[in-house]
């Protein structure tokens, strides 16, 4: 079991409270305001061990960096902000949402991703 720390609280917490997924970067400047010295590579560090244990997950889109959300056992309907480029987790169950997917033979759905793009109430 890996020690708990301040820092590794911290990144957590923050990571449970947030409305949207939050990269390496951006909890490392909300940590920030709590902790003022510690390091990015920190931050880095206990993002990298929470996905290892699988408290987190990192929702990965195209031409943007990994961000991280809290793991709550349901996938997710991601909605990315094109002026921005913040992405917000949606209320949305995916499999209400999604259509009847005929696979080829030998293919197997674990799960998958829904992207919704447009502008933010604070873009639009």
């Amino acid at each position: 079991m890996p020690r708990r720390t301040r820092q590794g609280t911290l990144i957590l917490e923050t990571i449970r409270k947030a409305k949207r997924p939050l990269t390496p970067a951006e909890l490392h400047s909300t940590a920030l305001k709590e902790i003022p010295n510690l390091g990015l590579a920190t931050t880095y560090r206990h993002v990298k061990a929470l996905a290892e244990q699988s408290v987190v997950v990192g929702v990965d889109y195209p031409g943007q960096p990994t961000r991280y959300e809290w793991v709550d056992g349901q996938d997710k309907t991601h909605f990315t902000c094109r002026a921005c480029d913040k992405l917000f987790a949606l209320d949305i169950n995916q499999s209400d949402e999604l259509p009847n997917l005929e696979m080829p033979p030998g293919f197997v759905v674990s799960g998958g991703e829904f992207i919704v793009y447009g502008f933010c109430p604070n873009c639009s």
